[in-house]
């Protein structure tokens, strides 16, 4: 079994790089369809764990769409979210009257999802859908609209997730017990 170390933390594999792709591909398929559905649709990706994923439902989808990102932080360099939500970056797109599908790599606690659907909400969108490839089930959060896959307690990186900035670029997912 694969594993690496990063900050003294092991982290050994959990999901391959075949049976991500099955998982990506599926989910982005799931998600295009959706989008391929809809007029004046805003794509809004979380950078930047988001990036990979929101990449391959681009690829999917043949709608016209407008495609722009958001930086927020709620983790910084530990493995568990601090519960509060800062937006580093602001979308620079026009939100009124659009709808708005939210791309992010996992839906942890909810916060960020929720800050976001509220904040764009704000700004004018019609609907705001979120979309991520891991759902942390939390019973203090609302399930996100899109997810390809559940994960447990552990903490995850690769395909864009990170630890401390670590791991963005593996194309497997690995884990380490928090």
């Amino acid at each position: 079994m694969k594993t690496i170390t990063i900050r003294e933390k092991v982290f050994t594999e959990y999901i391959s790089e075949k049976e991500l792709q099955l998982i990506v591909d599926r989910c982005a398929s799931d998600i295009a369809g959706e989008v391929n559905a809809s007029e004046n649709v805003a794509v809004i990706g979380v950078l930047n764990g988001g990036i990979p994923f929101m990449q391959k439902v681009l690829e999917k989808s043949d709608a016209k769409v407008f495609v722009d990102y958001v930086k927020v932080v709620s983790y910084g360099d530990g493995t568990l979210s601090s519960g509060k939500v800062k937006l580093v970056l602001d979308t620079s797109l026009d939100l009124r009257g659009k709808k708005v599908m939210i791309i992010d790599d996992i839906y942890d606690t909810g916060f960020t999802v929720a800050f976001l659907k509220k904040h764009f909400k704000s700004k004018g969108a019609s609907e705001v859908r979120s979309a991520c490839l891991f759902f942390k089930k939390n019973s203090n959060a609302e399930q996100p609209d899109y997810y390809g896959y559940t994960v447990g307690d552990d903490f995850i990186i690769g395909y864009g997730l990170d630890y401390a900035g670590w791991g963005r670029n593996l194309k497997c997912i690995m884990r380490t017990q928090v």
